[in-house]
């Protein structure tokens, strides 16, 4: 059987304002200070040390950045809310609270390679645009696809290929090993890497984008 809840009275503010007077009395804030403050300046100690690691991956990572310099601190906020989330999640929790933070701060206008390298200096790996993109629901296929269809539909008469393909082949076996894909459309390059086993057997493949 589940505890039942307590009404809450309805405070007005004049009432607030009173409780909050009498939390703040002098004396009885010297009592809770009294019993938690060794305990506070040991946690304060530590969380100075992280502090200033945190300013010095940022320094040094703006450095390299002097257009940035003036939103330091930005990205010295970003850190932080990383740091903490490195302190809180592991695993795929981890790489969600990371990656929407990442989302969160660029959205806000911070550059991108800048806050790659923040969360990579932190053992943060920001997930790659496809990956963010389809977990907010706009993957590649879905935000091009009527612009390719726009483009397919006003070249319909045109022998026009909307992609380039090159091939790259090992000269000693002749295996395919790499397939480069550009989409003129999005102005972007997929990669396909294929890989053989002595026998020549496929073993691997994998893509990125570049």
């Amino acid at each position: 059987m589940t505890r039942r809840r307590r009404a809450v009275a309805h405070r007005t503010v004049a009432q607030r304002l009173k409780l909050w007077d009498r939390k703040l009395e002098p004396d009885t804030y010297a009592v809770y200070l009294t019993q938690v403050k060794d305990m506070a300046r040991d946690k304060f100690l530590r969380y100075q040390a992280v502090h200033e690691y945190l300013i010095k991956i940022v320094k040094d990572v703006v450095s390299k950045h002097p257009e940035e310099t003036a939103r330091q601190h930005a990205y010295m906020w970003f850190a932080q809310g990383l740091w903490y989330c490195t302190q809180r999640y592991s695993d795929a929790a981890l790489q969600r609270e990371a990656d929407a933070l990442f989302l969160y701060y660029l959205a806000l206008g911070l550059r991108e390679y800048v806050l790659r390298e923040v969360a990579c200096r932190l053992g943060v790996k920001i997930s790659d645009w496809s990956t963010l993109l389809e977990r907010i629901g706009m993957s590649e296929d879905v935000i091009y696809r009527g612009t390719k269809r726009a483009l397919a539909e006003t070249l319909h008469g045109v022998d026009v290929n909307v992609t380039d393909a090159t091939y790259e082949y090992d000269p000693a076996t002749g295996n395919l090993t790499k397939i480069v894909i550009k989409d003129k459309v999005t102005g972007r390059t997929k990669v396909i890497h294929l890989e053989y086993d002595a026998e020549g057997n496929l073993i691997h493949k994998w893509e990125e984008w570049v």
